[in-house]
């Protein structure tokens, strides 16, 4: 049975890019429409299907928003660094490469107790030092752009577990004429039915301020994580342990009958 893999991900909390880009010059004096909607209704929606994600966090959340930071890891769902304010990372110079990294993986660290040890580098590009630092860091994978949806190990040693922009739900809401939910959910629905039969890895890149606040955006991302959660040729891996399959030299492996949804 060819191995197929599907990989629900969620980058950005909070107004962690509107800080990076300028547009705001610190916490929203309100609550963020994303942190009091769009998460709850991601947890829920992946609590329904019994799923695991990972959640690639800006580390400015670490220090204004701990309390949601650490929600990640309690609900059970792995964490993953996205830079400290969603800067273009591919435009980083070395040294400030190193140290946003550096405090965005402290203050993720401390806010969630664990260490976060999967990258995915804002705007989608590393640069030609990021494995290097990510590696001083204790990182274990990128999931940043690559080699199409090949997952491979690094020449640093990191594993990659990639993604393309089809899998973005920005890419086809974010725009001017937005997609409707329904043609995005069918060309979804599409791609993980030709991962399913043929073997592959199937990622998915959805945020709370885009898809979480939205419901027929929801919905969309709902059915996909069905129909990848009732596919026995379809395991659900987190973006860490698909990594984690890489590094032991596992990722051929077949997976294991899907359990039931507990609901």
């Amino acid at each position: 049975m060819p191995h197929a893999v599907a990989c629900f991900t969620f980058d950005n909390m909070a107004e962690a890019a509107e800080v990076g880009a300028g547009t705001r010059g610190g916490a929203r004096p309100e609550a963020d429409p994303s942190l009091t909607r769009g998460y709850p209704n991601l947890y829920r929606l992946l609590a329904t299907h019994d799923v695991r994600a990972t959640f690639f966090v800006e580390g400015w959340n670490g220090i204004h928003h701990a309390d949601a930071v650490a929600e990640v890891v309690r609900r059970g769902h792995e964490l993953g660094m996205h830079g400290w304010a969603h800067e273009p990372w591919h435009e980083l110079d070395p040294a400030t490469e190193a140290e946003l990294a550096e405090r965005a993986t402290a203050a993720l660290t401390s806010a969630a107790g664990v260490q976060p040890v999967g990258f995915r580098a804002p705007g989608g590009n590393r640069t030609p030092h990021t494995e290097a630092v990510l590696r001083r860091l204790g990182f274990r994978y990128d999931a940043s752009l690559g080699d199409g949806m090949r997952p491979q190990i690094l020449a640093s040693g990191l594993a990659q577990v990639p993604f393309t922009w089809t899998g973005v739900d920005g890419f086809h809401y974010l725009r001017s004429d937005p997609a409707r939910p329904a043609a995005v959910r069918d060309a979804w629905l599409g791609v993980l039915a030709r991962v399913a039969e043929r073997g592959g890895l199937f990622v998915l890149v959805c945020h709370a301020f885009v898809t979480g606040i939205d419901e027929e955006r929801l919905a969309a991302l709902d059915a996909v994580v069905a129909a990848a959660r009732s596919d026995s040729r379809v395991c659900i891996r987190t973006a860490g342990e698909i990594a984690q399959q890489l590094l032991d030299h596992r990722w051929e492996e077949p997976c294991p009958s899907p359990a039931s949804p507990s609901g």
